[in-house]
């Protein structure tokens, strides 16, 4: 069984990353409307909530105040209050989807619909107050490089023309995502949708970020939401969140509660993912529908386009920047299935934050791959992967084969997943944003070759000989052939050694200079050439294995300078270099196939002096 080189372990426990420089802390939110604070307000007083239940439209229904609940922790506030009147009625409720939706009491802003509970009486809600949404600003924000890409013409919509992409939802909550927001009593009104992925990649997603993930079928946009630059937005009005768009799109629906005078604004009045300072796209939404339910309403909805960008994620709330676009992650996959002749070009981006990439990006490429092949099992991949950024001079690229008996897309992104992860948060250097193209061919066919036998002329040698292996390699089902290889004896062995003939990645060697803590990776070029010499799994690797020739002997008169050049000769070397070493003497021979490559043989040889020594 192949096993992936240690090299991968070694590196991901150290790694640390600097991921974007601080800059000072914004001016306090000043929204463009009168506020009441949380100390002014008293049950019993009657106020409108607005909110989106279909389209773009922006309608309002009444609230009344039933009690403020002082908290221990963050917010510090939250605000019970009975929803009414006939489109609450219509909902069924306070639905999913409504975060966010702004409250107002004569006129002044109070805070935003947060919270609610399943299976209950859902006109009850609860709100998350304005100063304490608005306190999200007092933390720093995080400075990617934005940028503002040319704008393509608006998109415009009207009830009866609705956005490409096939709806998603945010439908009921899923748990809080801090100790600081409510009780899983008392859930956030919206949860996390994939759209463009298979049911079982958004099940795994869901795992793999520890929140309620719901498909809603289908596939994502053609393209990536187009940006639009954007002016007025109103209380109320329908916004989104992506962690993925374009081909797959990965993110949430909610309500936008206020923006501020310098153009930033506050929405959802619950964390998304509560990462703290981010770098995440804000899109506009269409509302399809408002679904009633027993556990809760909810709301089905499209993300639209990119209008700015949410740099806090926090137990209040989002905020961000409007008119600010955010840098990505890029994935362009090349799919050609072999079998049925059909070839097909998908492209996503992921949100700039390198810890979730290795999260995000293997799901979002299964849930692709899914649906491209159409079918989950056995079978044979080959998989170029292109990787390209800043201070990535002219990229870097790995070709490797993949087969399985049960499940060969999550066979052929296991190693995706490991390298995207030390790639992106390797100690040395920032790259972001990367750039991530996969040449994906699959095919139900086991393209297998195995190593069947291994012949040798004798089984004695000295230093310096030749030694011609004959290895006997069998295509799956096919007939055998052979073919031979040149080796040399190392003068660096000596006494029993042995021949060895197997599979790329089957027994290869471990970085034992790096786990024994005799040496380490000093920058990011040598990461790199680590990482290119892991063997792949097409290879017929064929080497000299044994034990070490004979020392010479202990010097009687110390010599300091002859013992500096010894610790200098002995200094222990990496796995890339100890390779090219046995290459350039002849000890292995390494061979690319179109197969994958299983199966090892061994030959016990004895090795004595070189010619003409006693």
């Amino acid at each position: 069984m192949k096993t992936p080189n240690c090299l991968v372990a070694v590196l991901v426990s150290c790694l640390l990353l600097a991921v974007f420089p601080f800059f000072a802390l914004g001016s306090d939110f000043s929204p463009e409307m009168p506020t009441m604070k949380v100390s002014e307000i008293k049950p019993g007083m009657r106020g409108e909530a607005h909110t989106v239940l279909k389209g773009q439209a922006v309608e309002t229904f009444p609230v009344t105040i039933v009690s403020v609940l002082p908290k221990k922790g963050t917010p510090r506030h939250l605000i019970l209050i009975r929803a009414e009147g006939p489109l609450i009625e219509k909902t069924g409720g306070i639905a999913a989807g409504m975060s966010g939706s702004p409250v107002f009491i004569s006129g002044k802003l109070v805070g935003a619909i947060g919270y609610g509970w399943n299976f209950s009486d859902h006109r009850l809600g609860l709100v998350t107050p304005l100063e304490d949404m608005a306190s999200i600003f007092n933390w720093k924000d995080v400075a990617p490089p934005f940028y503002k890409p040319p704008l393509p013409l608006p998109v415009i919509l009207s009830p009866d023309i609705v956005s490409g992409d096939v709806p998603s939802s945010d439908i009921i909550s899923g748990d809080a995502a801090s100790d600081d927001v409510p009780s899983a009593d008392q859930v956030p009104l919206y949860t996390l949708f994939a759209d463009g992925m298979s049911q079982r990649s958004v099940s795994d997603l869901s795992g793999e970020l520890d929140l309620r993930v719901l498909s809603m079928g289908g596939s994502a946009a053609d393209n990536v939401p187009p940006t639009e630059k954007v002016r007025g937005m109103k209380p109320g009005e329908a916004v989104g969140v992506l962690l993925a768009w374009g081909d797959v799109n990965i993110g949430a629906t909610g309500t936008l509660t206020a923006v501020s005078r310098d153009g930033r604004f506050i929405a959802f009045a619950h964390p998304f993912i509560n990462k703290g300072a981010v770098a995440y796209p804000l899109t506009r939404a269409w509302v399809h529908e408002v679904i009633p339910s027993v556990e809760s309403p909810f709301k089905l909805g499209t993300p639209l386009s990119i209008i700015g960008t949410v740099t806090q994620d926090r137990p209040q709330a989002i905020g961000g920047k409007l008119n600010a676009y955010p840098p990505s992650f890029d994935f362009t996959v090349n799919f050609d299935d072999v079998d049925n002749k059909s070839k097909a070009l998908k492209r996503f981006h992921v949100a700039l934050e390198p810890f979730l990439l290795s999260k995000l990006a293997p799901e979002a490429l299964t849930g692709l791959l899914d649906s491209l092949w159409g079918q989950m099992g056995a079978g044979t991949a080959k998989v170029d992967m292109t990787v390209t950024g800043p201070n990535l001079s002219g990229g870097w690229s790995r070709s490797n084969l993949f087969f399985s008996e049960k499940d060969l897309t999550k066979e052929t992104l296991k190693e995706f997943k490991e390298l995207s992860e030390i790639i992106s948060l390797n100690p040395f250097t920032e790259i972001a944003p990367l750039g991530f193209r996969l040449d994906v061919e699959m095919t139900s066919k086991p393209r297998i070759l195995l190593i069947e036998d291994l012949k040798l002329e004798k089984r004695k040698f000295r230093q310096g000989d030749k030694v011609n292996v004959v290895v006997t390699l069998r295509p799956y089902r096919k007939e055998p052939f052979t073919k031979t290889f040149e080796l040399v004896v190392p003068d660096d062995v000596s006494g029993r050694c042995s021949i060895i003939v197997r599979g790329g990645g089957i027994n290869e060697p471990e970085q034992s200079s790096i786990l024994e803590g005799k040496t380490t990776i000093r920058d990011f070029p040598t990461l790199l050439k680590e990482l290119s010499v892991r063997e792949t799994n097409n290879q017929v690797v064929v080497e000299i294995l044994g034990a070490g020739g004979p020392k010479p002997p202990a010097r009687k008169t110390p010599n300091l300078e002859d013992e500096a050049e010894e610790l200098l000769e002995d200094e222990p070397e990496l796995l890339s270099a100890i390779t090219e070493k046995k290459i350039k003497e002849g000890s292995m021979k390494i061979f690319n196939s179109n197969y994958y490559v299983d199966g090892l043989q061994r030959r016990e040889i004895t090795i004595t002096g070189r010619q003409g020594e006693e």
